[in-house]
C-alpha cells in the first residue's frame, strides 16, 4: 500500500458506500414514485443509478492516485488487490479511466431521450425496442472502448517513462515506480516516441471529454429553446423543464468534480507546473459523482422530492405511533387487569 495519506485512502470508500445507499434510494424511489407520463424513462434513470453503483465498486476495487512532476503525470494503483501487479493493475487502471467515458455515453443518451421526447416524439418507441436498446448499449460501449484503448494503448507506462517518475515516487510515496502499474504521459525532454505516442492518447480522451460537453450544452440549448414555442399543457411543459434543469446539473457536477480536475492534472505539466500529490485530490473528487448524482436529481425533481420527503415523515411517523401504540396496549392490560 503506498502511503498516499488517510483521506485519499479512504475517501473513495467512504463516498463508495454512500453512493450505494444513494443510489438505492434513488431506484426505489424512481420505480415507486415515478408516475406512467414519464414512461421509459424512468428505467433509465434506474439504469443510471446502477451504473453510479458499479462505478464506486470500481472506484473502490481500484485504488487511484495521481502524480505529477517535470514533464510527466501519472496515474497508478495505490493500494487494494491490484496494487504490486504490473501487467494485471496496468489493465484495471485502464477500465477505471473506461468508466470515466461510460459515465459520458450515459449522461449522452439522457439527452438524446429528452430531445426525442420534446422535439420527434414518435421516435420514443426505439427506447422500448429490444434491439435499438441493444444498440444503444452499444454506443455507450463503443465510446467507453475507444477510451480504454487509447489509455491502454498510447498511454502506458514505459522504462523511460519510469526513469523519469522513479525517484519522485520513491521520495514521495516510499515506494519502488518499476513494481506498480502506472499510466501517464509526457510532454516535453523525452524521446520524440514517447512524446508522440502519449500526446496522442491525450488528444483522444481530450476530444472525446470535449465532444461529450458540446454535444450536452447543444442538444440542452435547442430543447431550452424548443419549450418556448411549443404547444402543450401547462404541466407538461414543467414537467420538461425540471427534467433539462435536472439533466443541467447532472452535466454540470460531473464537469466540475470530474473533467475538470482530470482535464487539470494532465495539461499542468504542459506549463512546468509540478502539482505533485495536489493531483491525488482530482482522483478523489471523481470518487464523489456518484454519489452527488442521485442526491442531485431526488431534490431537483419536485415528484422525486416529495416522495423522499413522505418516506421520511413516514418513518419519523411510524417511529412516534410505534411507542404510543406500544404505551396503549400497555395501558389496556392494565386496564383489563383491574
Amino acid at each position: 500500500m503506498m502511503d498516499t495519506g488517510f483521506i485519499h485512502h479512504y475517501f473513495p470508500h467512504i463516498f463508495g458506500y454512500l453512493s450505494f445507499i444513494a443510489n438505492s434510494l434513488f431506484i426505489f424511489i424512481c420505480l415507486k414514485c415515478t408516475r406512467r407520463s414519464m414512461g421509459a424513462y424512468k428505467y433509465m434513470l434506474v439504469m443510471f443509478g446502477i451504473f453510479d453503483m458499479c462505478y464506486s465498486t470500481v472506484d473502490m476495487v481500484v485504488s487511484m492516485g495521481s502524480h505529477s512532476e517535470g514533464n510527466t503525470f501519472c496515474l497508478f494503483i495505490s493500494d487494494g488487490p491490484f496494487f504490486n501487479q504490473v501487467e494485471a493493475g496496468f489493465t484495471a487502471l485502464c477500465i477505471r479511466c473506461m468508466f470515466f467515458s461510460l459515465s459520458y455515453g450515459v449522461l449522452e443518451v439522457h439527452f438524446i431521450y429528452r430531445y426525442i421526447a420534446l422535439i420527434k416524439p414518435y421516435y420514443l418507441q426505439i427506447f422500448t425496442n429490444p434491439k435499438w436498446i441493444i444498440v444503444i448499449i452499444l454506443g455507450v460501449f463503443t465510446q467507453g472502448g475507444i477510451w480504454f484503448c487509447s489509455v491502454f494503448i498510447f498511454l502506458k507506462g514505459d522504462d523511460e517513462m519510469r526513469s523519469y517518475l522513479a525517484e519522485p515516487i520513491r521520495r514521495t510515496y516510499g515506494v519502488d515506480v518499476y513494481k506498480i502499474a502506472i499510466l501517464g504521459s509526457t510532454y516535453w525532454g523525452a524521446s520524440t516516441e514517447l512524446i508522440v505516442r502519449t500526446s496522442i492518447g491525450i488528444l483522444i480522451i481530450t476530444v472525446i471529454s470535449c465532444f461529450t460537453i458540446i454535444f450536452c450544452i447543444w442538444v440542452g440549448w435547442t430543447i431550452h429553446k424548443k419549450l418556448g414555442v411549443v404547444q402543450m399543457s401547462v404541466n407538461t411543459k414543467k414537467m420538461h423543464r425540471n427534467l433539462l434543469r435536472s439533466l443541467a446539473v447532472q452535466t454540470f457536477i460531473p464537469f466540475v468534480i470530474s473533467y475538470l480536475p482530470c482535464t487539470l492534472t494532465w495539461t499542468v505539466p504542459l506549463l512546468h507546473i509540478d502539482s505533485k500529490t495536489l493531483n491525488n485530490y482530482a482522483a478523489m473528487a471523481v470518487s464523489i459523482f456518484p454519489f452527488i448524482d442521485p442526491i442531485a436529481i431526488i431534490l431537483l425533481l419536485p415528484e422525486y422530492r416529495n416522495a423522499l420527503f413522505n418516506l421520511i415523515c413516514f418513518w419519523r411517523i411510524k417511529d412516534r405511533v410505534g411507542p404510543e401504540a406500544s404505551s396503549q396496549q400497555q395501558k389496556g392490560s392494565s386496564m383489563g387487569m383491574i
